[in-house]
């Protein structure tokens, strides 16, 4: 479990998360969604550390994190191995094969051994339909197929849980669905993951809980159904910009 207790995190005189609390469980998946500008990606970088607040207590299943204390090397790596992030612009490793990109993490960082690690990577391309491509280049995939095999990276490491920072934003439609295709079959498999998206019809379809984000604060967390189809006037009027109802002609 992901647990957040009156977290702040300020840039400057910017405070971009105000004293936040919540629960995340295990084996769901839970959307952020929220306006730009909203604190969504430093909310979920903050589960990964590459964002450090500065108050407030993180726990990560049973550890536990006082943000006002100095973090040391260990635990951060620690947490790392156990929250797997996704970007939006895939960052492999362009001299390496799409097998040796997945494989990179276990072979240096968990030390598996070789035969071990391509197997695991071998079966992860499976998992996301890339097995055809396990000797391809970066540079010779799609925008799509290069964010699937950035998702067989995070999941060859085993971390507990997925962190994904709007996964499919640079893709195109028919690509994008490509990757949304992979991340419900791992909802579907009960793997924990975090998702900040603004594909809302992605979101009602994958998530078993909602984070809406404004201005650093939580001004909704609870399930699909309420936020979708019980909405307070506020999200609403999110919910109208997001599908255009607002401006197309009735």
């Amino acid at each position: 479990m992901i647990k957040f207790e009156n977290v702040n995190k300020y840039f400057d005189q910017h405070k971009a998360l105000k004293s936040l609390s919540f629960e995340l469980p295990e084996h769901e998946t839970t959307v952020i969604v929220g306006p730009s500008g909203s604190g969504k990606s430093t909310l979920l970088r903050s589960f990964n550390l590459l964002e450090q607040p500065e108050e407030g207590l993180y726990s990560l299943d049973d550890k536990v994190i006082d943000f006002a204390q100095p973090i040391s090397e260990k635990t951060i790596l620690e947490v790392r191995r156990q929250t797997g992030m996704v970007f939006q612009d895939y960052n492999l490793f362009p001299h390496l094969t799409v097998l040796k990109n997945v494989m990179e993490g276990p072979l240096h960082v968990l030390k598996e051994q070789k035969l071990i690690a391509a197997q695991r990577a071998e079966e992860l391309l499976e998992l996301v339909g890339l097995s055809d491509r396990a000797n391809y280049y970066p540079n010779q995939l799609s925008g799509g197929q290069q964010q699937r095999v950035a998702i067989a990276r995070a999941m060859a490491m085993n971390p507990k849980y997925l962190l994904f920072d709007e996964p499919t934003s640079a893709l195109d439609p028919e690509l994008e669905a490509e990757v949304l295709k992979v991340l419900l079959k791992l909802d579907v498999e009960k793997n924990s993951m975090v998702i900040v998206t603004h594909n809302m019809a992605f979101a009602k379809a994958v998530a078993s809980n909602i984070i809406f984000l404004e201005e650093g604060n939580i001004l909704f967390n609870g399930s699909p159904d309420e936020f979708f189809n019980h909405p307070t006037e506020r999200i609403q009027k999110f919910l109208s910009a997001m599908t255009f109802e607002d401006i197309l002609p009735k």
